[in-house]
């Protein structure tokens, strides 16, 4: 199955891109895609979204320490973003 990711802030640095597309086996979960894409990305990826990020699977929340519950499905599409701070003042 293919899988778009999208990635944000100091992360798309970290990965190199803003955005790829991944084939995975059928039933992937969201954990499967996360673990690839620290073997395709390295180290540098793993270590920017060791802390907090927002992970959107199809503009859904999905919870990084639930992941392995997180079933994929063709098509989806998953947004990896860093925490959002500031605001006005």
């Amino acid at each position: 199955m293919r899988v778009t990711v999208l990635f944000g802030g100091q992360l798309a640095e970290a990965a190199g891109v803003h955005r790829e597309e991944l084939e995975l086996p059928e039933g992937s979960s969201l954990a499967d895609l996360l673990g690839e894409l620290g073997r395709i990305h390295g180290p540098r990826l793993t270590s920017a979204m060791a802390g907090r990020v927002l992970v959107l699977v199809n503009g859904r929340s999905a919870e990084p320490s639930r992941a392995g519950e997180v079933r994929l499905s063709d098509g989806d599409f998953v947004s990896i973003l860093p925490p959002v701070s500031g605001g006005l003042t």
